[in-house]
């Protein structure tokens, strides 16, 4: 029979499972793909909030972030919203903040008993001459939901800081050219909108190589 301290000991565990489930499938059948082609109506609607707009996007994409909803979606959704400029404002700091809550979650109920049980879990801060922040960064770029990525990050020994600093940075790319593109299918003629995709084109090839080698040059000189 499991005594009642290994059933308390087991909890959190079973708590983080039983979250990831059923983000899992909110995400699954939640009709969140279809957010895009509502851009409009979601526009509209905001826009009768008045000031109020950008507050309840920026906690709305942050909690649907936090649950697994994909961010490029989040990103599109808030370019094609309010335009690029404060579209990758809001949903650059609305997608951090989801990751960072399901981080919290994640540490909080199941950092100390997984690494109990195995203590060689996920030591991503354990890379020879790099720091923390750079292996978040690393993380942020594996093909992987961002969801399980904040949850396995808080698994592990990187610090709160080292987080947000390798997420802020990881997830510029590919949400400055999400919010690109959703800004530019929103435009009123063809040559804005070829305008708008073509600097996402090259934002997606070349942003990338730019932090890749300001990354590179900071190894250099910490080494």
């Amino acid at each position: 029979m499991i005594s009642k301290k290994k059933i308390f000991n087991r909890l959190p565990i079973v708590l983080l499972i039983v979250l990831m489930a059923v983000s899992g499938f909110i995400i699954y059948a939640g009709p969140f793909k279809e957010l895009l082609s509502q851009s409009h109506h979601i526009k509209n609607g905001l826009a009768e909030t008045g000031n109020a707009a950008s507050i309840i996007f920026l906690l709305g994409a942050a909690f649907l972030t936090s649950i697994g909803v994909p961010r490029l979606i989040l990103c599109s959704l808030a370019g094609a919203v309010f335009d690029f400029k404060l579209g990758i404002l809001l949903s650059h700091l609305a997608t951090i903040m989801g990751a960072y809550l399901s981080f919290v979650v994640a540490r909080w109920l199941g950092r100390a008993s997984i690494q109990k049980r195995f203590p060689k879990i996920i030591s991503l801060t354990q890379y020879s001459q790099i720091s923390g922040w750079y292996s978040v960064f690393l993380m942020r770029q594996l093909p992987i939901s961002g969801l399980y990525n904040s949850i396995l990050l808080g698994l592990s020994t990187v610090n709160h800081l080292n987080f947000l600093v390798g997420t802020f940075i990881g997830f510029l790319p590919l949400g400055v050219t999400a919010t690109l593109v959703g800004a530019g299918v929103i435009q009123a003629d063809l040559a804005t909108i070829a305008r708008y995709l073509a600097i996402a084109a090259f934002t997606f090839y070349l942003l990338p190589l730019f932090l890749k080698y300001i990354l590179a040059q900071w190894r250099i000189k910490n080494l």
